[in-house]
C-alpha cells in the first residue's frame, strides 16, 4: 500500500470521515491516530469539526497547511506502509512542520517515508539524503556529512538558506 500526498492537497466536499477514510472501513481510533501523527487533531478539535462535518468544495475554509496535514492523514489513516510526500509540509510554518516530522519518524519500520523536500529544515530531519544533479544522483548520505563532503550540495543549502533570510513571508507586510 502506498501513500502519495501532493503539495497541493486535494480534499472533497464531503465528510471528514470521507476525507479521511475515502469511504473504506476504518475505526475512530485509527482516524484518530492518524490525525495526531499529522498534528491535525488541534485544529480539527479547535474549529469543532466534527467526522460527520462537510468539509466543502476542496476543503476552501480551512489553510493550505490543514489541507496538507488532513491529506496526510488520510494516507495514514489508509495503513500506507510507503508514504511519498512531495513537499507536503510546504504550507507550514517550521515548527509545525518539525512535530509532524517527528511524529512521522515514531511509526519506526512500519511504514517507510520517502519525502520530496526544498526546505533546509525538512532535509537535515531526513536519515538519508539523496542528492540529484542532471538527472543522476550526485551524492547520498546523512546532510550533515553532505555538507561537508560535496560542494554543489553545501551551495544549494546556503542558497535556499539565502532565500528564507530575504524573503518576505506572505502577509508579513
Amino acid at each position: 500500500r502506498v501513500g502519495l500526498v501532493f503539495q497541493e492537497a486535494f480534499l472533497f466536499a464531503e465528510s471528514l470521515r470521507y476525507n479521511l477514510t475515502l469511504g473504506a472501513p476504518v475505526s475512530e481510533a485509527v482516524i484518530a491516530d492518524a490525525l495526531r501523527i499529522a498534528s491535525a487533531d488541534g485544529f480539527v478539535s479547535e474549529l469543532g469539526v466534527s467526522l460527520d462535518t462537510e468539509l466543502g468544495e476542496r476543503g476552501v475554509s480551512l489553510s493550505g497547511g490543514q489541507r496538507q496535514r488532513l491529506a496526510l492523514a488520510r494516507a495514514l489513516a489508509v495503513g500506507s506502509e510507503l508514504l511519498l510526500l512531495d513537499d507536503t509540509t510546504s504550507a507550514l510554518d517550521p515548527g509545525t512542520e518539525a512535530e509532524v516530522l517527528n511524529n512521522l519518524r515514531t511509526l519506526g519500520a512500519s511504514v517507510t517515508t520517502l519525502v520530496v523536500a526544498s526546505r533546509p529544515s525538512t532535509i537535515a530531519l531526513a536519515d538519508s539524503v539523496i542528492f540529484m544533479a542532471d538527472g543522476a544522483i550526485a551524492a547520498a548520505g546523512p546532510h550533515d556529512e553532505l555538507l561537508r563532503s560535496n560542494a554543489d550540495y553545501r551551495t544549494l543549502i546556503q542558497a535556499f538558506e539565502h532565500d528564507r533570510q530575504t524573503t518576505t513571508p506572505t502577509g508579513a507586510r
